[in-house]
């Protein structure tokens, strides 16, 4: 599996990167806001995404970015094309800002991603990018915060590195504690 390749940009068009790589033409599909000109000598990071329907070699132009979407295609409900809308509407840092501050509401603003599947890239991404998973126990309490009213966006944020092997009720405290401070 290759990680990178240096290459010249020949052409483009709306679905693929047309490149000259080691005296070979070569083509990938390619994020459009990465608005790649005729270069040469760039760096291309590469992934191989691979169904049983679809295989398609991608290019991006950070290994960041390339991981991220390696992680997104992971996500049940979550494919090709969504992940390709995800990316071209975000920057990476726009996405990790996103994923830290469990912003379900401005991933849920755009057109096709509704506030289960925001919800449910924001867990996943916490998990792999933060190494925040929320135990069953935790999800009783966010459960009942957020029919208290609270909001979903600030218990997660204070929860998240609350120790798992507390109780329900040492847990609940020191939540309600932080967001009485904000």
């Amino acid at each position: 599996m290759k990680d990178y390749l240096v290459c010249d940009i020949n052409s483009k068009d709306d679905n693929y990167l047309y490149v000259e790589y080691q005296n070979k033409g070569e083509y990938f599909s390619y994020l459009t806001k990465d608005n790649f000109k005729n270069e040469k000598n760039i760096k291309l990071f590469i992934v191989d995404h691979n169904t049983e329907f679809e295989n398609v070699e991608i290019v991006f132009r950070s290994r960041d970015e390339r991981n991220l979407f390696k992680e997104l295609v992971k996500i049940k409900t979550v494919g090709l094309k969504t992940s390709f809308y995800l990316l071209n509407n975000f920057s990476f840092e726009e996405f990790i800002k996103m994923i830290e501050e469990y912003d379900i509401e401005k991933l849920a603003k755009l057109k096709g991603i509704g506030n289960y599947t925001a919800k449910l890239i924001i867990e996943e991404l916490q998990k792999h990018f933060f190494k925040n998973k929320i135990t069953q126990k935790k999800e009783k309490i966010i459960t009942s915060l957020v029919k208290l009213g609270f909001s979903y966006k600030t218990i997660m944020k204070n929860i998240a590195n609350v120790d798992n092997s507390l109780s329900v009720d040492e847990i609940t405290k020191i939540v309600m504690e932080q967001i009485s401070y904000e």
